[in-house]
């Protein structure tokens, strides 16, 4: 009767050590473990894509705040709204609003959001190559941090663009916009903490050569509709 006892005391024991030796993980982590392991860029994109940008596109600042901020206190833009990864100069922004189309480029469109809309403000691409990671980064939900390298963090922003290209950009151009078309829009952009220094944006600016060029804000779009 005893080593029944012993036996039984043993084996309570072993399952005490046993129960407090595995650790408890919630799905989340289990799915962001499985995610580092077997990493793929396109699939994480797809699911940023699908799965979460959304839910942060409520955060987007009105686009004419945005630039007036830019303009008069660019310390406050980057405090209140900026986003980088890492330590960095430059600063990524989630924005919305609306405009007017003035110009239309190869790789762009110029478009006027401030009353009487004569000039453009904003330079919304809208060419085959996104250069740069504003998507990724305004958002604030990739940290470079989880990642094993650069490289891969990289790879994601790459993913990103190609998905703006062919779901936004494409299709937005598809539908043949013209000069004077209304457009609203969600968007990404990245300014440097002394681009203002340069020339207010929405504001003509001097170039080395004499001319003259708007100082514009410029914005890979996520959302871009015709009004």
């Amino acid at each position: 009767m005893k080593k029944v006892y012993k036996y039984i005391i043993a084996a309570a024991i072993i399952s005490i050590v046993v129960y407090f030796s595995v650790s408890i993980e919630s799905l989340e982590e289990v799915k962001e473990r499985q995610r580092r392991v077997s990493f793929n860029a396109t699939e994480y994109a797809r699911d940023f894509w699908d799965n979460r940008l959304g839910g942060v596109l409520d955060n987007a600042i009105d686009a004419v705040q945005l630039i007036e901020l830019f303009n008069t206190n660019m310390a406050e833009a980057i405090e209140k709204y900026g986003r980088a990864p890492g330590v960095s100069s430059v600063y990524a922004y989630l924005l919305k609003g609306n405009g007017e189309i003035l110009t239309i480029g190869e790789d762009f469109i110029d478009i006027s959001i401030k009353e009487p809309r004569a000039n453009p403000d904003i330079r919304i691409i809208t060419g085959l190559y996104i250069p740069g990671n504003a998507v990724r980064d305004a958002s604030g939900l990739i940290d470079v941090s989880e990642f094993s390298d650069t490289m891969k963090f990289n790879e994601i922003g790459n993913e990103i663009n190609k998905i703006v290209v062919k779901e936004v950009i494409r299709p937005f151009m598809d539908k043949k916009p013209s000069s004077g078309d209304k457009v609203g829009f969600f968007g990404a952009t990245r300014v440097a903490r002394d681009d203002a220094d340069q020339g207010l944006f929405g504001q003509s600016i001097d170039k080395s050569d004499g001319t003259k060029e708007f100082q514009l804000v410029s914005v890979v779009p996520i959302r871009l509709e015709l009004e």
